[in-house]
């Protein structure tokens, strides 16, 4: 009884590691979006996206490419 009680007590502690560091370890949406706004430069494009940028969403690319194109004509 006792071996099946530390049995469950270390599978559960396991399980409890195991979900903090997959958690630790992902980025919030607002996070890549932040993370791929700092990778854009010159060369960006639809098409040759920064290796930041390849989890962000179409449509969220392109606005972050436009407001990127902006600031670089000073129109921000």
């Amino acid at each position: 009884m006792r071996t099946r009680t530390t049995a469950i007590a270390a599978t559960a502690l396991g399980a409890t590691l195991l979900l903090a560091v997959v958690t630790a370890c992902t980025q919030s949406e607002a996070e890549v979006r932040a993370t791929c706004e700092r990778a854009l430069d010159n060369h960006s494009t639809l098409d040759n996206r920064p290796e930041a940028c390849q989890e962000v969403p179409d449509e969220s690319y392109r606005t972050l490419l436009l407001v990127y194109d902006l600031k670089a004509e000073g129109l921000d």
